[in-house]
């Protein structure tokens, strides 16, 4: 692409991502989270991603053993501790010091010595004063709201000088009570709207890059709590919408006359985009 072509795209990511602020965004949302995600890291589902992570970087042939590792937006380290058990030194960054918290408790329990941790959004890194530039074999942004624009982006391909690996949303389709509550909260339809994974898929080739590419479909159902389902629901409508006490009451309310034994079962449908690419463009 000439450069006007790449500055359009750009301007098309930005204004994009401004339009979907309906995601969970602060590191407050994510703190109220890390206790269940914490809980399923183990899960076969969390299995199977990782199995498809890996398998998808292998195909660059990158060698994970003694590799130096960036993860951005790491959780409770669903990739960054089997990831440091395969040998590799990571450096694990997430906004939400929960989430550190959780992950720094399993590097204690585990005897692990080669994971590093960072608190702060990507957004405010500075590559170059924390000597990140061209640092890292691996930069991996798994299913992050830090990467949020070309900026974002182009700063996770700068800390590598091998590979990176990036993952989102192709689409998704949310359980029936995020529909079900927009409609009766504000009194108009949800729209679902596009996700993220194509932009940075276009803005990548387009500047010469032929990433691997993995797409999957996925079916999630899990059992919350009635409080679980207000924080995760309030906290998603948040992006796009003020929530008051009374909206999240009525919340409340919903979800109680839904749940059984005090949970609520929540299913949600996705497919998913992964990739990864060498930095020299292949």
């Amino acid at each position: 692409m000439q450069n006007d072509d790449m500055a359009c795209l750009a301007e098309h990511w930005r204004s994009f991502s401004q339009k979907r602020r309906d995601g969970p965004q602060s590191a407050l949302f994510w703190d109220k989270r890390a206790e269940g995600f914490s809980r399923n890291i183990k899960s076969d589902r969390r299995e199977k991603k990782r199995t498809e992570v890996f398998e998808l970087i292998k195909k660059t042939g990158l060698e994970l053993n003694g590799a130096e590792v960036l993860d951005i937006g790491c959780g409770p380290g669903t990739l960054a501790v089997p990831l440091a058990e395969m040998g590799a030194r990571v450096t694990a960054l997430d906004i939400s010091v929960e989430m550190l918290k959780k992950l720094e408790n399993r590097v204690r329990e585990e005897g692990l010595t080669s994971i590093k941790t960072i608190q702060s959004s990507w957004s405010d890194i500075d590559i170059d004063a924390l000597g990140f530039q061209s640092r890292f074999d691996l930069v991996i942004a798994s299913m992050t709201p830090g990467i949020n624009g070309p900026e974002t982006f182009e700063k996770m391909i700068q800390a590598s000088r091998n590979v990176c690996y990036y993952s989102n949303f192709v689409s998704r389709k949310w359980d029936v009570s995020y529909y079900e509550l927009y409609q009766v909260l504000f009194g108009e339809k949800y729209g679902d709207g596009g996700y993220g994974f194509h932009l940075p898929f276009m803005y990548l080739y387009s500047m010469g890059s032929r990433p691997f590419i993995k797409i999957s479909k996925n079916n999630w159902k899990s059992d919350e709590t009635v409080d679980s389902m207000v924080e995760t629901v309030s906290g998603f409508f948040g992006g796009r919408k003020d929530i008051d006490d009374e909206m999240r009451l009525r919340m409340r309310r919903y979800f109680e006359e839904r749940a059984e034994g005090g949970k609520y079962h929540s299913e949600t449908e996705s497919i998913t985009g992964m990739m990864v690419w060498e930095k020299n463009g292949r």
